[in-house]
């Protein structure tokens, strides 16, 4: 699209398919010229017009106009001339369906257009003071829009103008250097500046409106502009804005929704300008001080503000403009109670890997991209006792260390940056060096995992090991560990669990989910060797306990360390599994999806199990979990 000096000098298209027949329909200063071929191909009905100004009413049409207000929303798309109306399933009201689903629209002051999007079910809807959130699905599910209606773009002139000013004297005068450093201080500032500003527009008057224009000013300013407002749905994953981005729009992949059906990749109703994008991965590059040009095609860098982590492609590597792609860390920490709620976890794996923590186990996470695997580590990283320190090797800030250290957990956190010389094997030799603690690799895959795996064989690794590795079950992690990173078969079996989260469709839905899908334990007997603890049955879309749990070589030596025989271990492992479900029982899922209600529910466990140390019953399974139940639940219901 076209814009500039308040003329619209470009036109727009839009097709639809009925019939066999195609007819192409050329809009021009309100007057229809149909030109019809005949052909076996459907018909397709491209209308072609110029833009139209706000406030058009049904059956006009207002053609370029020079010198439109620039303070008036830009709108664009089709409308029919003359005042026949017919039903939806007319060739009228076809059309008019048409029309408004290609119909784009903006306020000046921003770089992105919101279309219409497509027809179909609203299967959620959401809204606040900021935003209209819609997301629909055609008939059959075949079709998906992820529907957007901020309140920008519907603002009156009074509003739109006294942002547009406040707008332009917000850049005239940049802002002092000691908040440019600052991403939070430097957003802080252009807000309060807006507000001071809007305060003096004698329009704006009540002090809820100047804040709400206020943080649109800092959000088309300093911001990201429309883009923020799928930053700030909790639903949102990941953003990918795809060159070209006139003819692509922004799409959402969605996760964590109470209806599974309404997971998965969704086009949304925004497009991105060349120019808008630009300016979106100029913020990137400011806050993050890294390079992108021809040179250096590729920008990799947090977005602290909004928890995610930000990729750009530029040219010459994408040669048809910048693409860019923002995946969003969780607001809430998983936990192992938030995961059995959402099904990627059975409440059985659950109490045999707390088990496991609790006896010090080494255990891996592997999966491919997007199957949850951080999200896994970090939730097991709550079930580690608080009273025990951990060191955390992370190139990329994702696992939940701010939240462990609010809970009181001890945890140093070492990132890695190979650009300065820090790379993650000369941040491990450095965790080895600094006493004991639980060892947490972010990702296992490179030089260092060498390293790693001769200091777990010499018993320098610590209590225990856990980490992250790229692959899609247990034998290819001891593939690519054996074969690829050169680790010795011999010490491989330092590693006690590998557990593998995958992408899966159960009864072939559309919707891919996120599951563990299998927990095996390393053989110490044999190489490259596996026992499938719990498998997952597609069927039932669950995960599973196998008949081999019982014969488990790990469960057996964690017994014999307590003096506990294999039956009592599996006791054990069926209470923790029993208060997962009593947990889940007694909250809702806004509850569970808290990190403190599980770091709670864990820790009065402990209690009431070190008393019945004391005591002299703590094989008594169920009076634990009774007396569980009753002090827990006092303490929160």
């Amino acid at each position: 699209m076209i814009f500039e000096n308040g003329y619209y000098n470009d036109r727009v298209s839009f097709q639809y398919r009925l019939g066999t027949v195609p007819i192409y329909i050329n809009l021009i200063e309100g007057a229809i010229l149909p030109f019809l071929s005949i052909s076996a191909l459907p018909i397709t009905f491209r209308f072609e017009g110029f833009m139209k100004q706000e406030d058009d009413k049904e059956g006009e049409c207002v053609g370029a106009v020079p010198g439109v207000d620039p303070f008036q929303p830009v709108r664009w798309g089709i409308c029919m001339s003359g005042s026949k109306k017919a039903g939806t399933n007319s060739w009228w009201g076809l059309l008019s369906s048409a029309v408004k689903a290609g119909s784009r629209e903006k306020p000046h002051f921003s770089g992105a257009w919101v279309t219409g999007g497509i027809g179909g079910e609203v299967r959620d809807s959401r809204e606040n003071r900021f935003l209209r959130t819609e997301l629909l699905s055609g008939i059959g599910g075949s079709s998906r829009c992820y529907r957007v209606k901020p309140y920008e773009m519907d603002m009156g002139r009074g509003e739109l103008e006294a942002v547009g000013k406040a707008l332009s004297e917000l850049l005239e005068k940049p802002p002092p250097r000691s908040v440019m450093e600052d991403e939070v201080r430097l957003r802080r500032y252009y807000e309060r500046s807006a507000g001071r500003l809007l305060s003096r527009n004698g329009s704006i008057r009540k002090g809820e409106e100047r804040a709400l224009l206020s943080r649109i000013c800092a959000q088309y300013s300093t911001g990201y502009g429309a883009i923020e407002h799928l930053l700030r749905d909790e639903r949102v994953q990941d953003i990918y804005i795809d060159s070209p981005t006139e003819i692509n729009p922004v799409y959402v992949s969605l996760g964590g929704a109470m209806d599974p059906d309404l997971q998965g990749t969704y086009p949304t109703n925004i497009y991105l300008t060349d120019a808008e994008l630009s300016r979106l991965v100029s913020i990137l590059r400011f806050t993050s001080g890294r390079p992108f040009s021809e040179a250096h095609p590729v920008l990799e860098c947090d977005m602290k503000l909004h928890n995610s982590r930000a990729t750009a492609v530029g040219p010459p590597l994408s040669p048809h403009g910048i693409s860019l792609a923002i995946r969003k860390h969780a607001h809430d920490p998983w936990t192992l109670p938030r995961l059995v709620g959402a099904r990627s976890l059975s409440s059985n794996a659950a109490g045999f890997l707390n088990l496991c923590l609790d006896s010090r186990a080494t255990i891996l996470v592997a999966g491919p991209r997007g199957a949850g695997k951080t999200s896994l580590l970090g939730a097991l990283l709550f079930e580690i006792d608080p009273s025990k320190r951990m060191i955390v090797i992370e190139d990329t800030p994702e696992l939940p260390l701010t939240e462990l250290r609010a809970q009181g957990y001890k945890v140093l956190g070492l990132m890695v940056d190979g650009r300065r010389g820090l790379t993650t094997e000369v941040a491990l030799r450095t965790a080895l060096r600094l006493g004991e603690s639980v060892l947490i690799m972010g990702e296992v895959r490179g030089p260092e995992t060498k390293t790693l795996y001769e200091a777990m064989s010499a018993g320098t690794a610590g209590s225990s090991v856990l980490g992250t590795f790229h692959a899609d079950s247990a034998s290819s992690v001891y593939k690519r560990a054996v074969n690829d990173l050169g680790v010795a078969p011999g010490s491989f079996t330092a590693t006690d669990l590998i557990v593998v989260s995958g992408l899966v469709r159960p009864h072939g839905s559309r919707t891919y989910l996120r599951r563990v899908v299998q927990i095996s334990e390393v053989s110490k007997d044999e190489e490259g060797v596996f026992l499938d603890l719990f498998s997952y049955d597609p069927r039932d879309d669950a995960l599973k306990a196998t008949s081999d749990l019982r014969r488990s070589p790990l469960l057996g030596r964690m017994g014999r360390n307590w003096g506990w025989s294999l039956e009592e271990m599996l006791a054990e492992m069926a209470l923790r599994s029993g208060i997962f479900d009593d947990l889940l029982s007694l909250y809702s899922k806004d509850i569970i999806s808290k990190p403190e209600t599980a770091i709670s529910a864990l820790e009065t466990f402990r209690e009431i199990r070190a008393r019945s140390i004391d005591e002299g019953w703590v094989k008594d399974t169920s009076r634990l979990r009774r007396e569980w139940g009753e002090q827990f639940s006092g303490g929160w219901i």
